[in-house]
């Protein structure tokens, strides 16, 4: 019998590789190519530093039991060897391929340096940070940090041979760009660095020379029912995280048999932990690379913004009707401004809020301590465990509860994945609630880099369960007595159920059927075999899925009536939204939780329907704009190949065209 769910490791990687062949779609400009290759290596560091660091745990604990797609852990780590091997060499061929582009478009990469002051640059920049350690007996082999980029130097003096290493500290510039006329010039640190090598190893004979990287795991893992502090313990494991076993060896650069084998004997890890590249160790960089040409570039991104500049009481626009707004299309202003506004107003009794991620400088978090100071009762339930914004959010924690806020971490082993803030008024006597429920983080850095859908409402019944959401989130509360939310981990995976059996028992009468599921991942034995079922009592299911899916589809009598697809582009896709038919009655719902078993069981999520009509109109237009999309999308076939066929007439391109909409 074919197996019917996909390996999540291996359908991560696929996803991470339809975002690196953004950089060979010929309607990407092409130094924006240059950023999807930084951003495949970025989540590719962060893909061994936990996923593949979990499978080598499980190894090392003997854990054999096979996960959903049929493979023990072995097995996984063998697939993935051989799809990464292939990955690097595909976005190493892509790269070379974008330089040699870019040079007939006078933008060079480490060429030609005699015109510019790197030299300068090298004796007084660089050297003062780097030191060569040479392995000897009183200089054992040093700590390699994690992700940092090294030079290893075997060179022979004085008849004697030695091993040395350079530790590029991390927060050294990662590269240099020099204009001259009209080309631009740009050239990496350790390439810099090899270039004046000689001036380190002076009177030195240098035998051999390469780049290496370590990667460690740095998945923070405690036993919940030992914690007693959970902001201690958070700060404790950072300190772990530093010292995480290696789990990954990168090589640049020709090295001898003896040298791999003390390197390897050293991180304790084996060949099937290495990975050889051609040219570069590291392209994150590109990320941050910043040409000044414009006409290579994206054009200008506009923002359709409510208008609020003239609105002296925002309050009073929601009061109107209840408002969504779509990310990035929309900004965080209105949101912004809101919090600004309660944080003053001598009506506003409290303000209540979750925060999962926030940029350094919010706006919004600087409101909640202004509103703190202003007497208002401010209560901000901060998510200590939120992976690689930890440290971050440990320092807001300590500000808002100096301003006066009322700061609480939630619960030791579950994240609070809610995105949830809540303003109480008084207005002539009573009191409302104004709610604010989101599909993404109160992040205005990410706001304008991700898709997400926000939404706004004073309605009575959505402010009661917010209030109940956050009495147990702080409290502990019984979670009984909601009515129009439900969360994780009590009721979304029975909602979700509910929702799916009712469409299918529509299907078993003769009536229309149909779902359209947009999400993030899909990775839950019990929802996928659900859909299966629905595919199979003949309800149409479409399903936008960013990233991991363990569902396949076009099976015979299992899920031909399943279709699946995948968009990436400009902006990370990030909304979870949900439609079903109801037999003519369509209901649409919003919600922070993805279909897996992390989301459903291990989180708090939320999930909610929009019943007004004119906002589920809005949603039911965008989801049909996210089938319609022939530009960005991509296909699952039932081998597991993604395929993407650019349509060269009647386009639709979703993020660009939800830019010109009225939304």
């Amino acid at each position: 019998m074919h197996n019917l769910y996909f390996n999540r490791e291996l359908s991560w990687l696929s996803f991470n590789e339809r975002v690196l062949k953004e950089a060979i779609d010929p309607n990407v400009p092409l130094l924006e190519k240059l950023k999807f290759i930084g951003i495949f290596s970025s989540n590719l560091d962060e893909f061994f530093m936990i996923r593949v660091a979990g499978l080598l745990d499980q190894i090392k604990f003997g854990y054999e039991k096979k996960d959903l797609g049929g493979l023990t852990p072995i097995e996984q780590l063998s697939k993935i060897k051989c799809t990464v091997t292939k990955l690097i060499e595909l976005q190493e061929n892509i790269f070379n391929d974008l330089v040699s582009e870019l040079s007939n478009h006078s933008i060079f990469f480490n060429s030609h340096h005699d015109s510019f002051p790197l030299d300068s640059i090298f004796f007084n920049e660089i050297l003062p940070a780097i030191t060569p350690i040479t392995i000897s007996p009183a200089n054992p082999f040093p700590f390699i940090h994690n992700l940092n980029i090294n030079i290893f130097t075997t060179f022979e003096k004085d008849s004697s041979r030695y091993d040395s290493i350079i530790i590029i500290p991390n927060n050294l510039k990662k590269f240099y760009i020099f204009q001259k006329d009209l080309s631009f010039y740009i050239f990496t640190i350790d390439d810099i660095i090899l270039r004046f090598i000689n001036s380190l190893y002076k009177d030195s004979n240098i035998l051999q020379i390469f780049l290496f990287k370590l990667t460690r795991n740095a998945d923070l893992s405690y036993q919940s029912e030992e914690v007693e502090d959970l902001y201690k313990e958070i700060q404790n494991s950072l300190i772990k995280r530093v010292l995480g076993s290696p789990v990954r060896l990168e090589i640049k650069g020709s090295i001898s048999s003896d040298t791999l084998e003390l390197l390897l004997h050293s991180f304790n890890l084996t060949k099937n932990d290495l990975y050889f590249h051609n040219r570069y160790i590291d392209l994150k960089f590109l990320i941050n690379l910043d040409v000044d040409r414009t006409d290579l570039k994206y054009p200008p991104f506009h923002q359709n913004n409510i208008v609020i500049t003239n609105t002296k009481n925002l309050f009073n626009i929601i009061k109107k009707s209840d408002l969504l707004f779509f990310r990035p299309y929309n900004d965080l202003t209105f949101i912004s401004k809101l919090l600004a506004e309660a944080s003053e107003d001598p009506d506003v009794i409290s303000i209540k809020m979750t925060l999962y991620r926030a940029n350094k400088d919010s706006s919004l978090l600087k409101s909640l301590e202004k509103a703190a100071l202003n007497g208002k009762h401010v209560c901000v339930v901060i998510e200590l465990k939120a992976r690689f914004d930890e440290e971050k959010n440990l320092e807001w924690a300590k500000k808002l509860e100096l301003a006066g806020c009322i700061v609480t971490y939630g619960f030791v082993d579950l994240k609070i994945h809610a995105k949830a803030l809540i303003i109480v008024r008084r207005e002539k006597g009573k009191i409302v609630r104004y709610t604010h429920l989101s599909t993404g983080n109160y992040n205005e850095i990410t706001a304008n880099l991700y898709t997400d859908i926000d939404f706004l409402t004073c309605d009575d019944q959505i402010g009661s369960d917010t209030v109940n959401l956050f009495n147990y989130i702080m409290s502990y509360s019984d979670p009984l007595g909601w009515s129009r939310l439900f969360i994780a981990p009590f009721y979304i995976r029975k909602k979700l159920v509910e929702l799916i059996d009712t469409e299918i028992e529509h299907a078993k009468n003769g009536h229309e059927a149909m779902m359209i599921i947009k999400i993030n991942s899909l990775y839950d034995k019990q929802l996928t075999d659900k859909l299966y079922e629905a595919s199979n009592a003949g309800v149409k299911i479409d399903i936008i899925v960013r990233g991991i899916c363990s569902l396949i589809p076009g099976l015979k009598s299992i899920s031909d009536n399943i279709r699946v697809k995948s968009i990436i582009g400009r902006f990370l896709e990030h909304p979870r939204v949900l439609y079903f038919h109801n037999n003519g009655h369509y209901r649409i719902f919003l919600s922070t939780a993805d279909w897996m078993g992390r989301n459903l069981d291990r989180r708090v999520e939320i999930l909610f329907e929009v019943t007004t009509p004119s906002l589920k109109e809005k949603l039911f237009k965008y989801l049909q704009l996210n089938l319609q999309d022939n530009q960005k999308s991509w296909t699952l076939k039932s081998s597991g190949e993604y395929t993407k066929d650019i349509a060269k007439k009647n386009k639709v391109n979703l993020q660009t065209d939800m830019q010109t909409l009225a939304f």
